[in-house]
């Protein structure tokens, strides 16, 4: 059985100050659904409530990754 496809609008923020470039993945007015940071040549995705962590090659794809994740455990 399938849930239903919804649009889950998102904001990406590069946070600024860290030593690896970050951005925060988040649904506006609601709540961080993680943290992405670029080491080693790949892109290392952090899912905020539970901290798993997923690794991507692009930062398109880590986000995707970001994004299923929530929509399957987190929501």
């Amino acid at each position: 059985m399938s849930k239903k496809p919804e649009n889950i609008n998102i904001e990406i923020n590069e946070i600024k100050g860290n030593k690896t470039p970050t951005w925060e993945v988040i649904i506006p007015h609601k709540k961080e659904i993680g943290r992405i940071e670029k080491m080693a040549g790949r892109y290392r995705a952090i899912t905020n409530k539970t901290n798993n962590i997923l690794y991507s090659k692009s930062l398109e794809s880590s986000i995707n990754d970001l994004l299923s994740y929530f929509a399957l455990h987190e929501k």
